[in-house]
């Protein structure tokens, strides 16, 4: 982790000085008023290459987001811990099937099955995020999400005979 150098400017404010890992430096001074200036210098220059000068308030607005309170990115070790998890499958709704013309919430398929039914596609129409009302219809294509474990259950629970990837191959 970087050090920051941090002097006084008499009659001016403070002085941070960040030297990052590529050797530039960013130099950011809060002036008593509250404006702030952040210069970044290039490696073994003395001149800054750019100047920005912000209010207080957008020095803050920008603080928040660099310390992740507007946006929070997920680390890709996690992400992948996550998505190994997770199974998407697609299901080929037939004409014969228990979902076939009911309403999602009367199927009862989260609470029955853990998972959940993140799209339907039906012909050239795609619903994301089907609201509870809507009718999976003979033809659908419904895509599901949940751990292996509760896709299992939605198989057997529902008595699914394949799914399209099990179509295709």
């Amino acid at each position: 982790m970087s050090e920051i150098k941090e002097c006084d400017l008499p009659g001016i404010g403070k002085k941070f000085t960040l030297e990052l890992d590529s050797d530039d430096k960013l130099v950011v001074v809060i002036h008593f008023s509250g404006e702030r200036e952040v210069f970044k210098f290039t490696k073994d220059s003395d001149e800054p290459t750019s100047v920005t000068r912000l209010t207080d308030e957008e020095a803050r607005q920008v603080g928040a987001i660099l310390s992740g309170t507007y946006f929070q990115p997920v680390i890709e070790e996690e992400q992948k811990l996550v998505m190994e998890s997770v199974t998407m499958e697609w299901i080929k709704v037939t004409p014969d099937s228990s979902l076939a013309n009911k309403k999602i919430k009367e199927l009862d398929i989260r609470k029955l099955t853990g998972v959940s039914i993140t799209t339907i596609i039906r012909g050239e129409t795609v619903i994301p995020n089907p609201f509870s009302h809507e009718v999976i219809k003979p033809q659908d294509t419904i895509i599901i999400i949940g751990n292996n474990e509760q896709i299992k259950n939605f198989i057997a629970t529902f008595d699914i005979k394949q799914s399209v990837e099990n179509d295709r191959q």
